[in-house]
């Protein structure tokens, strides 16, 4: 019978397989999965040696050039170099956009998320960014952000444009717990979805704090997960002038920055607001996820790990 580690390995490379994801070593001791609840996790050297030693592992994976994957899947292996070669593109356009935003009023850290932040982007992927706001901000600076990106036809739903910034979710610093915002008690999209929030741009730390906040459930479920550290030659660096006036000027108008948004709700967002957790809009959180496929990836993962255990 497998131990284990042997079936939260296998679990965590079934998942990433979805995706046309190979995994390295490191990244496997990250994302083991605790799929019996009592999974206390392993260190980094003991998942080598199981990866190494174990039989029944080495019937399901396959390990090349440093990746280990599902034994058929060969050719994710190339797939994986080319979305990094895009990925690489994309932050780099990441950056430019993120240095904009980063002085938009009241904005505090802004995150990559979804395929970017895994290096896992294809052409036609969208820039995926979560906001951190000053408390109270997340109307205000939602504002800000989607006039500069409707102004630079960069938003999603302009035609004929490549690299649209998505952003899908608001938070203020006083909002930074998710737990409520899982579908369930394994709701495995939404945790690696957050354990890989990947920050350019923090002015004040947030993105530990951020971590701290959601670290006791995700190592719940996840008990080798860590934080995500960013490259210092992709980290922003901004300070913007005048940002504490501009901010008090602007404050007051935090209702009517409401209003005007609640208003241009498209049906979609309105028929589904607060029903459950894609949409979510509550006092410090801003959660836009229309095209949620939590339920569909899960289903796929479950079909696909169920037959690897055969």
């Amino acid at each position: 019978m497998a131990s284990q580690l042997e079936k939260s390995i296998l679990a965590a490379v079934a998942y990433f397989d979805i995706f046309d994801y190979p995994l390295t070593l490191i990244e496997i001791h990250r994302f083991v999965l605790n799929l019996s609840g009592s999974f206390e996790g392993a260190s980094l050297f003991e998942a080598r040696d199981c990866l190494e030693r174990s039989q029944f592992l080495k019937d399901k994976i396959h390990f090349k050039n440093g990746f280990f994957y599902l034994r058929g899947s060969d050719k994710i292996i190339k797939i994986r170099h080319e979305r990094y070669i895009i990925a690489k593109q994309k932050f780099d356009r990441a950056r430019e956009i993120i240095s904009m935003l980063a002085r938009a009023p009241f904005v505090r850290a802004i995150f990559v998320c979804n395929s970017l932040a895994f290096n896992n982007a294809k052409k036609e992927s969208d820039i995926d960014l979560v906001i951190i706001t000053k408390k109270g901000g997340v109307w205000l600076s939602r504002l800000f952000c989607l006039l500069l990106l409707s102004m630079m036809r960069i938003r999603p739903g302009y035609k004929n444009t490549r690299n649209k910034i998505c952003l899908s979710m608001f938070m203020d610093e006083n909002h930074l717990d998710f737990s409520h915002l899982k579908m369930g008690k394994r709701d495995i999209d939404f945790m690696y979805w957050v354990l890989n929030f990947y920050a350019l741009y923090d002015s004040r730390g947030l993105y530990k704090k951020f971590w701290n906040a959601n670290k006791d459930w995700l190592k719940q479920n996840m008990p080798n997960a860590s934080l995500a550290y960013t490259h210092s030659h992709r980290y922003i660096k901004a300070k913007p002038r005048l940002r504490v006036i501009v901010e008090y000027v602007l404050r007051p108008f935090s209702i009517i920055a409401e209003s005007i948004q609640r208003a241009k709700f498209p049906s979609r967002i309105r028929d589904i607001m607060n029903q459950d957790t894609r949409v979510r809009v509550e006092d410090g959180l801003l959660k836009f996820h229309v095209n949620d496929k939590r339920l569909e990836h899960l289903e796929a993962f479950v079909k696909k790990y169920e037959k690897v255990m055969q």
